[in-house]
């Protein structure tokens, strides 16, 4: 059965959720898109439900065969979508939630990016998908900083927020942590040293700050080193996802 209105109870529940104010309050997330649900699926996330276009039938069929889609027209689907071109294919899954725990590599080669106040859901799916390919045991994120699971976030990881652990603390519970832990914590930092001009060594926790105003002077305080990358241009500072980008491959080598 294909539904051709849009006042039809299932899409209106379903046109509920796929503002993430409404998908967080229940504890699931709307993804759409093909390749946006082929990552979740592919990465081990389970379906709740799913949702597509009578042309995309085949679709459900193929990658969600235990459960019944509801099929919505093009028109329906369109009037629901988040995107300017709709590919008739979305599901609903649970959230996995953000972990409490700072996770371990269990050798001391453990390298985190943490994240304070961080607002730009582009730069925070950037930094996510740069931790996940440069082999970091974390994402660190402050209560301030942006939902990890924004639609925007997640479409910017390219499927790499199913593959690492994404916290949630407090900058006072992670300098906590690294304290007891003797783990070294950097602060990207215009007065820092340069990066390259002394020695890096693992474990290790980054600290970058929001886009605009950077690290809070408490935190930068409390850091170990402060460190700042090196620019032969005339830019001022780099892009926040680009700075995390290129401390998180020096660290990487040490790994």
């Amino acid at each position: 059965m294909v539904i051709t209105s849009r006042d039809n109870p299932n899409v209106k529940r379903i046109a509920k959720l796929t503002r993430r104010s409404e998908a967080k309050s229940e504890g699931v997330i709307y993804l759409e898109g093909t390749r946006l649900c082929e990552e979740a699926l592919a990465s081990g996330q389970k379906a709740m439900e799913v949702i597509v276009t009578e042309d995309k039938v085949s679709w459900a069929k193929e990658f969600t065969p235990d459960i019944e889609p509801l099929v919505l027209s093009k028109d329906v689907f369109a009037k629901i979508s988040q995107t300017v071109n709709p590919q008739g294919v979305a599901i609903i899954i649970k959230e996995p939630g953000i972990s409490a725990d700072i996770p371990s590599r269990g050798d001391n080669k453990d390298i985190y990016v943490v994240l304070e106040n961080t607002q730009d859901p582009g730069n925070l799916g950037t930094i996510i998908r740069m931790a996940d390919a440069f082999g970091l045991t974390a994402v660190i994120v402050s209560p301030t900083t942006c939902d990890p699971y924004n639609d925007k976030v997640i479409r910017a990881t390219m499927g790499s927020v199913w593959h690492i652990p994404v916290v949630r603390k407090a900058m006072d519970e992670c300098f906590e942590y690294f304290g007891k832990n003797n783990i070294d914590t950097l602060a990207m930092h215009l007065k820092g040293s340069e990066l390259g001009s002394g020695d890096l060594r693992l474990p290790c926790a980054y600290f970058i700050g929001n886009e605009g105003d950077g690290l809070t002077d408490e935190t930068s305080q409390r850091c170990t080193k402060l460190v700042k990358i090196p620019m032969k241009g005339q830019a001022e500072s780099l892009n926040a996802a680009v700075a995390a980008s290129v401390i998180g491959y020096e660290l990487s080598k040490l790994i």
